[in-house]
């Protein structure tokens, strides 16, 4: 009687198997799309970090330019390319800006005033992907 049972219950444990291997193929391939996915998200943060960087010193440029340390304010109605500025910087060798400045000159409280707009976009490029980043501030100044 245990001898005829044995033979019914031959290749179970080869189903068994082949499940559990199966199983297991599926979750190591679903671990590796989410390393995978994690890596690229990270990349892209860190990109998208150093174009807002880029993006801060075409506003730093453009400020310093239009509220000099050593002369009075100035009117800024230009705009501003990093040419090459970030090359010899380890990690921004492919980055860059453009930045604007809009100068209005208005009226408050019978006072002359200048109100500046100033935009800057910084891009990175990692590969064939390309992150930008767009700042803006905006000021305003007694003449």
């Amino acid at each position: 009687m245990y001898r005829s049972s044995l033979n019914q219950q031959q290749g179970s444990m080869l189903v068994i198997s082949l499940f559990v291997i199966i199983v297991l193929a599926m979750l190591g391939a679903t671990m590796s799309k989410m390393v995978i996915a994690s890596n690229v998200t990270l990349v892209t943060d860190l990109t998208g970090l150093r174009a807002k960087h880029a993006a801060q010193t075409g506003l730093e440029v453009l400020g310093s330019q239009s509220f000099p340390l050593d002369n009075s304010i100035q009117a800024c109605n230009t705009s501003v390319n990093s040419n090459g500025a970030f090359t010899g910087i380890i990690g921004f060798s492919n980055c860059g800006y453009t930045a604007a400045c809009k100068t209005i000159s208005i009226t408050k409280s019978e006072t002359e005033h200048y109100f500046y707009r100033f935009t800057s976009v910084g891009t990175c490029q990692v590969g064939d992907d390309i992150v930008s980043r767009t700042l803006s501030v905006d000021a305003m100044q007694a003449r």
